[in-house]
């Protein structure tokens, strides 16, 4: 029976013996919310052996609810609910934010402490949910050009160069890796961690050589092959945003030139290299944007659903009747939210109409 819906699921088992590992980018608001959608279509698949299941950035809340035990329904759920704003403090005005996003290129490469939020409440909201580290969880954040690898059996250090150091010999602080994942460069607090006798700040996982998407993580200590990696790349945003981070690229080029920016910028990871890739399809709010409707929650949540099914059934992983299944959610999804939009539907209608269409297909 399905922990999720008491009924007796729809997936084919035929891949129930695979050892998987499940990767979600950074990517703020839209990674927790696509990356939910993702381990629910994972679970209407049968895909339930994890070897490793993590994330960075936003990426990494929707896989540590995962991996603590919560079934697919109550991580969705866990992201749904949720206020995100309410577990950041603000430290200023929205001029003040406005210019820190401004100076976000800058600041990824001058790695400011301090940003306009703060956010201790997310890791007091993560210990509250999350009691002890989980056994397949992982997740990174950057000290300098360094990746913090946190893990249950301790925290390691890598350095570029390829340099290795074990720090610690148990996971560290829950809280503080993910809130240190997170911790973009003057939008967020960086977090401070002890380890090996040294202090280090901890900034986002997605600022390492490996950018968004740092598949070693699993191939190194988890024994991972690329095609047994499932990987949710909520990419750069819609077609407006990159427009925008694109201007802001040319504009610090033009004030100081490549000093001004980050050393790296790394190529997305590509199913040519093995991996499965899913694409969310495109989003309609930016990755640090924390005030949501529930109407575009749920949106986002079936973007990362959506993008899994093709992904999914090309890997031979989502078959038969529930690959059928999943196909026609898709289908009545896509016609239900235009027929909102075209008729202008109030407020929580996509929400509400989301849940009965999952509901009377047994997905929820």
């Amino acid at each position: 029976m399905s922990s999720n819906t008491n009924k007796v699921p729809l997936a084919d088992q035929g891949s129930a013996g695979r050892e998987m590992h499940l990767l979600i980018s950074s990517g703020g608001s839209r990674a927790i919310l696509a990356g939910a959608g993702v381990v629910l279509a994972c679970h209407h698949a049968g895909i339930s052996n994890w070897k490793s299941i993590g994330g960075i950035s936003g990426g990494s809340l929707p896989t540590v609810f995962m991996s603590s035990g919560m079934d697919a329904k109550t991580t969705v759920s866990t992201a749904l609910d949720v206020d995100f704003a309410s577990l950041l403090t603000r430290r200023g005005g929205m001029l003040k934010i406005l210019f820190a996003s401004l100076m976000q290129r800058r600041y990824e490469k001058t790695r400011p402490r301090f940003g306009v939020l703060s956010s201790e409440k997310l890791g007091t909201f993560l210990e509250t949910k999350v009691a002890a580290w989980p056994s397949k969880y992982w997740t990174l954040a950057c000290v300098g050009d360094d990746q913090l690898i946190f893990t249950k059996a301790g925290v390691h250090q890598h350095k570029p160069d390829g340099t290795y150091r074990l720090l610690a010999t148990e996971s560290g602080p829950l809280g503080a890796a993910i809130r240190g994942s997170c911790a973009v460069p003057g939008i967020i607090d960086a977090v401070p961690l002890e380890a090996a006798g040294e202090k280090f700040w901890l900034h986002d996982g997605a600022l390492s050589k490996e950018g968004r998407t740092p598949a070693s993580v699993p191939e190194r200590f988890f024994g991972a092959r690329p095609q047994d990696i499932i990987v949710c790349d909520v990419g750069d945003g819609s077609a407006v945003e990159k427009k925008v981070n694109k201007w802001k690229l040319k504009w610090w080029k033009i004030i100081c030139g490549e000093l001004c920016l980050p050393q790296y910028d790394p190529e997305p990871l590509s199913e040519e290299a093995g991996y499965i890739m899913i694409e969310p399809t495109e989003f309609n709010f930016s990755s640090l944007q924390f005030t949501l409707t529930r109407d575009q929650k749920w949106q986002a949540v079936m973007s990362g659903y959506m993008g899994a099914i093709p992904a999914l059934e090309k890997a031979g992983l989502l078959t038969g009747q529930s690959l059928a299944t999943a196909k026609k959610v898709l289908a009545d999804f896509e016609a239900m939210v235009k027929e909102c939009q075209d008729n202008r539907a109030k407020k929580g209608t996509i929400a509400a109409r989301t849940e009965a269409l999952l509901s009377s297909h047994g997905l929820w």
